[in-house]
């Protein structure tokens, strides 16, 4: 019975220590598609329909040379919406060809086949978009 005390102990910490937001993705981590929510600028609310990946605290998207993604990049607000749950949050690029590969593993188990076709018919390398909860 004592063995158990440090391993209990262990796991409480491991709890608490978790990130406070990290069940915000849950209303994200199991859809297949979601919406990011962004402004275009001329004002106008730019919704577009996205595959999205949960890794550790951080969700992750992917485009090219999308309208939406130039909105990210003039410094618009930027929303996710699945079902009825909205989250603002923060889109960075994410540069690392570890975590762009990480990403890309995610996406391969999270939407196999198709994935895999549209990786095929890719010209170009995706942006990936790191999504933090503000």
């Amino acid at each position: 019975m004592k063995a158990w005390i440090p391993f209990c102990s262990f796991a409480l910490v491991l709890w608490l220590a978790a990130p406070a937001h990290a069940d915000r993705w849950d209303p994200f981590r199991d859809n297949s598609v979601v919406q990011i929510i962004t402004t275009d600028e001329g004002g106008d609310l730019r919704e577009t329909n996205v595959w999205i990946v949960v890794i550790g605290d951080a969700a992750f998207v992917r485009t090219n040379n999308s309208h939406w993604l130039d909105n990210i990049r003039h410094g618009c607000q930027v929303k996710l919406r699945s079902d009825d749950v909205e989250l603002p949050v923060r889109a960075s690029e994410a540069v690392d060809e570890e975590i762009k590969d990480g990403v890309e593993e995610a996406f391969l188990e999270k939407y196999g086949l198709l994935q895999r076709i549209m990786s095929t018919l890719r010209f170009t390398e995706p942006t990936v978009l790191r999504l933090d909860p503000k």
